[in-house]
């Protein structure tokens, strides 16, 4: 008797029993997703921030705060520039997508209540998050009131470095 005629009866069980096997494997539950932060809430956080020789200056956060009835977004500034604290409508843009508005302030007051104008225009190589670092650029001047608030006279095209902190 040959070969297969001895074991015809136990092919097509053989075949039944494998296909069982891999059919009963244990469901797989989905695991949740969580969604991908926004970029402002990539960009919201505590920061060190150095002058450009790597100096430290001071700590800064940046809080983002989401407006759900005019669906807009807004960072907080706490601490910039080691004394003013304000807030700024962020939009989108595509020549800059991780770009921070600074905004255009023309009445800040510092942690001494002496008054300044503050104004960070956008820039392709400032004011942009990349790889936790910010490089910002801004205007900061108190020309408008410094015979006023008995102040000298002070203008700085300012340039720092800040490192988000994890």
């Amino acid at each position: 008797m040959g070969f297969i005629k001895r074991y015809q009866l136990l092919i097509p069980a053989f075949i039944v029993g494998v296909s069982m096997f891999f059919a009963c494997t244990k469901e797989k539950t989905p695991t949740p997703v969580t969604p991908e932060p926004t970029k402002w809430e990539k960009i919201a956080g505590h920061y060190k921030v150095y002058d450009t020789t790597g100096v430290y200056l001071y700590d800064m956060d940046l809080i983002h705060s989401h407006n759900n009835a005019t669906n807009r977004d807004s960072i907080r500034f706490e601490n910039f520039d080691g004394e003013f604290t304000f807030t700024t409508q962020q939009e989108e843009t595509s020549n800059a997508p991780m770009n921070i508005a600074i905004g255009v302030h023309n009445l800040l007051y510092d942690s001494n209540s002496k008054r300044w104008r503050i104004f960070g225009p956008s820039y392709l190589d400032y004011n942009n998050y990349s790889n936790d670092t910010i490089n910002l650029r801004f205007d900061k001047t108190n020309i408008n009131y410094y015979i006023s608030d008995l102040t000298p006279y002070y203008a700085c095209d300012c340039k720092q470095i800040a490192v988000k902190q994890h």
